[in-house]
């Protein structure tokens, strides 16, 4: 009965700020999630889902969650429940910076309006900082919490569910951007790649080409002229003799430079 008035009570605090959710959209899954209609697989959803069944479960006050605490239990249970622990960590972290950069937003808000400044000392985590994911995520898989306090100067206030919800979504999405951006990246380089194969492969058989021609020569020197009969032909050629004069497997040289007759000859020798 005791959870039951729990779950109204986030509930009832989720609808009374509805308007300050980044995604108001989702609030029909955030009810249905806080109501256990629902189980969410996908990693990131998952990650944000322990949020509500952690205030249910410790029965945290909605209005006044300490990051701190909130923190350390949160990982206890993502790491218990098997929850992809690279993206819970990293979800986290990022949402410890823009809650923070949201705390220096009002600390700059209160200075311009010449507030008094009370200035109160709040532990930040030491693995908040530029991306030390990879090293978090193993501390947290050695059982080690990197948790160890950190005095930093920022406004000593408890944050509330919408906003570290809101935290949350954000940094889910900029995850996901980012992993967005890399698939691209990879994927316009593996078309790199294949276009660079499929030109080499060109150049292979065009080298075959030319070699074939030569062989018939019996070792004599010929005009490059005589190898193409347009313009066209020349283009197609040019860049495979480039190939087997640097490969060693033919010679190139050009009498009464700069203007005189070019000649090709096979490297027998190779």
């Amino acid at each position: 009965m005791k959870e039951e008035v729990i779950r109204e009570n986030v509930i009832a605090h989720i609808m009374a700020g509805k308007e300050m959710l980044s995604r108001e959209e989702n609030i029909q899954r955030y009810i249905d999630i806080i109501q256990r209609k629902i189980f969410i697989k996908n990693p990131f959803d998952r990650a944000i889902a322990v949020i509500f069944e952690l205030v249910i479960e410790r029965e945290v006050d909605p209005r006044e969650i300490d990051l701190i605490s909130f923190s350390k239990l949160y990982l206890k249970k993502v790491k218990k429940e098997g929850i992809d622990l690279f993206i819970a960590g990293k979800i986290m972290l990022m949402a410890w910076k823009i809650l923070r950069m949201q705390s220096e937003e009002i600390i700059r808000n209160m200075e311009m309006k010449e507030e008094e400044d009370n200035g109160y000392d709040y532990e930040i985590p030491d693995w908040y900082g530029d991306d030390d994911v990879f090293y978090y995520t193993q501390k947290v898989l050695s059982n080690e919490i990197p948790l160890e306090r950190k005095v930093r100067r920022v406004p000593k206030r408890k944050v509330t569910l919408i906003e570290l919800i809101n935290a949350f979504e954000e940094a889910k999405e900029s995850i996901q951007r980012r992993e967005k951006r890399r698939r691209i990246r990879s994927k316009e380089w593996d078309n790199v790649k294949m276009t660079d194969t499929s030109h080499k492969e060109d150049i292979e058989k065009d080298m075959k080409v030319v070699m074939e021609k030569l062989s018939k020569l019996n070792g004599r020197a010929i005009p490059l002229r005589q190898l193409y009969g347009n313009k066209d032909e020349m283009l197609s050629i040019f860049l495979p003799l480039l190939f087997l004069a640097k490969e060693g497997r033919i010679f190139i040289w050009q009498e009464d430079f700069p203007y005189g007759e070019i000649y090709i000859k096979l490297n027998h020798g190779s």
